[in-house]
């Protein structure tokens, strides 16, 4: 019994632990990149939440937001940032 497989051109085969590696070094990489993005300067606040730079300057100096500070450089986490939005809009 003759037996002939053909696969489309471009597939790739590989074995389930080869497969799982792939996937775990994928969502490091995802990881790495969104730890990144996840520090805000005040200007990138600004534009995520949509207002003015002098506004969020406003609300941290009125300590409405969080944000973190090192020496005089301030930050916002846009987790907290977004967990913020969360708790403080009304429904």
């Amino acid at each position: 019994m003759n037996f002939k497989l053909e696969l489309p051109e471009g597939t790739i085969l590989i074995n389930r632990t080869e497969l799982k590696e792939a996937i775990q070094e994928m969502f490091a990489e995802l990881h790495a990149e969104n730890a990144e993005e996840e520090i805000m300067t005040i200007r990138e606040a600004a534009e995520y939440l949509k207002v003015s730079v002098p506004t969020v300057r406003n609300m941290i100096a009125n300590k409405e937001i969080p944000f973190f500070q090192r020496g005089q450089v301030i930050r916002l986490n846009r987790r907290d940032v977004k967990e913020w939005i969360r708790n403080n809009s009304q429904l």
